[in-house]
């Protein structure tokens, strides 16, 4: 791990013997991703519970109070399966369908990938999910927050056991542009990159790869934001003490 202007790095060396960095989350924007999440979460299994509420009053209506009593216990029990459902289902859905992403993740700019760079999997999002557990022992991620101040990576126990770090999340990739002497593959990494935006997801990752085979490398697992980071290292299209981790 190093550190560059201010922020903490994360190189990681790929089969292919490429290297390339991440900058680390740091403690406070995963603590207000946190934060967003859990306001969400809350938001949605409230919502669980007045329907539950709404559906016994419905049903209280129907069916009569004396007709219904042994239908509330089904209905609460319903609840908490769904309401544990949703809790844990959040947190892995979100970092495997959006790339590492939680709602409150994306909004702080930060994201789970594995030690390796590459896309986390379910696998790996039920283990770190789990040890959610005991991270949040006894109270407001006492475990987890000691665990990520004494880790190089500043990981917490779940990112420990399921391989993953939590890192700065640059879709956008700052461009150091200079028009003269370039050659056509810089031209054409800078073109990508400043294009990017307006592309759709498949067609950038598509875009991204070639552009890279022109370079000879192979993505493997790699996903496009990661690539995009690779091309902008390889074409020296970001200042040094600006790099952010390709995520």
């Amino acid at each position: 791990m190093t550190e560059t202007a201010g922020h903490q790095t994360l190189s990681v060396e790929t089969p292919e013997s490429v290297t390339f960095a991440f900058e680390l989350a740091g403690i406070a924007s995963r603590g207000a991703a946190l934060i967003i999440d859990t306001a969400l979460l809350t938001l949605v299994i409230l919502a669980e519970v007045l329907l539950a509420t709404a559906v016994t009053a419905s049903l209280g209506a129907a069916l009569g109070d004396a007709a219904v009593e042994g239908v509330v216990a089904w209905v609460i029990g319903v609840t908490i399966v769904v309401a544990f459902a949703t809790y844990w289902g959040y947190y892995v859905f979100c970092e495997v369908a959006r790339n590492g992403r939680t709602p409150g993740k994306q909004a702080l700019g930060i994201r789970v990938v594995r030690d390796d760079g590459g896309r986390v999997g379910v696998m790996e999002s039920v283990i770190r999910n789990v040890i959610r557990l005991v991270d949040m022992l006894p109270g407001y991620y006492a475990v987890g927050l000691v665990a990520a101040l004494l880790s190089s990576s500043a990981k917490r126990l779940g990112d420990m056991a399921a391989g993953t770090v939590v890192v700065r999340d640059s879709g956008e990739v700052t461009l150091s542009l200079e028009a003269a002497g370039r050659s056509p593959r810089v031209a054409l990494v800078h073109d990508f990159l400043g294009r990017r935006a307006e592309l759709t997801p498949e067609a950038r990752y598509q875009v991204a790869v070639a552009i890279l085979a022109a370079w000879g490398e192979e993505p493997g697992e790699w996903d496009e934001p990661t690539i995009a980071g690779r091309l902008a290292d390889l074409a020296g299209a970001r200042p040094v003490d600006a790099t952010r981790a390709s995520t």
